[in-house]
């Protein structure tokens, strides 16, 4: 058996732009770059960066049989989310879905919330995995690993049958998104399931996803992180953070997103961008932030009049993202109504009421595909 770790130059980890690594080699990707992290509001962003949703072990092997040693933290959140998720790990073989495993052990990532949006960390320290995918043949192909959209995941080894080269380099379009818990889609009951990454399957785009539950906030530092990057297109769904936080109000909200177009544009001076809106949430369609927690129920609450000038609901948001679209007077900056992904006829796979299930997943990506497949393919 032939045993590598991530960070040797044969395997490609597509996705990550930083690592942590401690004493022992176990390596944990992170979807944002290393710099960034002096500039992170609180460790919330620093743990969904490192929840792997999009990236993926690339590499060439003829092995029969492919091994990792990983340890998951799979998320669990008191009273609302208490079932813990599947950490699962699709293998592609030359672009086409073959295998997928989970990882049984590993540790418990628990959050319990405090007050709306702020929540206490604890970690219940779980076993160590190894996964085999075995029977893969004798002859060379190109390898995907996919990890999973709902745990943090470090990795010690990849192991191998036969030795492991680099991968040719990807050829296609390169897509970039930005989103919520939503884009980020722990939910999901693998990460194919994942309706960013079954878009980008879909299309035939090589993703880039900067989806972070709860951190879609419009910050600088993934602006720019975006920016340094080579993009052929890049999406931006915003909306429902900045009212799950009440983070903002009209008068910070029209100019930020102004301002992360601004740094997208220097970068990209005339990539296609598709400014998404939310889709549907019962509970702050109009009715404004933050989500109120009360047991497994979510819901909004309604504010005094003197304090509800400017506050943002969804529907709200969904106008003023259209009319920066309109005010750019960028031919290159569109606007999609995230209705068109997830409506209220959709609701039955919206079992919380704010985020869709696997089949919802699938149902925005299907539709994502079909109708933005003329735009993404130019």
């Amino acid at each position: 058996m032939f045993t590598y770790s991530i960070k040797d130059c044969v395997i490609d980890v597509v996705g990550a732009l930083g690592f942590e690594e401690d004493s022992n080699g176990w390596v944990t990707p992170r979807r944002l770059p290393d710099w960034t992290i002096n500039q992170f509001a609180d460790g919330a962003i620093d743990r969904f960066s490192k929840f792997p949703s999009g990236v993926r072990l690339r590499f060439t092997t003829s092995a029969d049989e492919i091994t990792l040693k990983v340890r998951v933290s799979r998320l669990v959140i008191t009273g609302i989310a208490d079932q813990v998720r599947p950490a699962a790990f699709d293998l592609m073989i030359n672009e086409v879905e073959s295998q997928t495993q989970h990882a049984e052990n590993g540790n418990i990532l628990r959050l319990t919330a405090t007050a709306p949006s702020q929540f206490v960390e604890t970690l219940e320290v779980g076993e160590i995995d190894n996964l085999k995918f075995s029977s893969l043949g004798t002859t060379s192909k190109n390898i995907e690993i996919w990890l999973p959209t709902s745990a943090i995941v470090e990795i010690a080894e990849v192991g191998a049958t036969s030795e492991i080269i680099a991968a040719p380099v990807d050829s296609r379009k390169r897509w970039l998104h930005y989103g919520s818990s939503i884009s980020q889609s722990i939910e999901a009951d693998r990460p194919m399931d994942a309706w960013v990454l079954r878009a980008a399957q879909l299309l035939n785009l090589n993703i880039t996803n900067f989806g972070l539950a709860g951190q879609c906030q419009l910050d600088g530092f993934v602006a720019r992180s975006m920016a340094a990057l080579p993009a052929d297109m890049i999406t931006l769904k915003i909306g429902i953070n900045i009212v799950n936080a009440d983070s903002m109000r009209e008068r910070a909200f029209i100019p930020a997103v102004h301002n992360f177009l601004d740094i997208l544009r220097e970068g990209a001076s005339d990539t296609p961008i598709i400014i998404i809106s939310a889709i549907w949430c019962p509970f702050h369609e109009d009715i404004p932030g933050p989500t109120m927690i009360d047991g497994a129920t979510l819901f909004g609450k309604e504010r005094p009049e003197e304090f509800a000038a400017g506050a943002l609901t969804l529907q709200r948001t969904r106008e003023l993202l259209q009319e920066v679209v309109i005010k750019r007077s960028d031919k290159n900056i569109h606007f999609m109504d995230g209705l068109m992904l997830f409506g209220a006829a959709d609701q039955d796979n919206l079992p919380d009421k704010l985020h869709p299930n696997s089949a919802g997943y699938r149902l925005m990506a299907d539709r994502f595909a079909k109708a933005q497949r003329a735009l993404m393919s130019l």
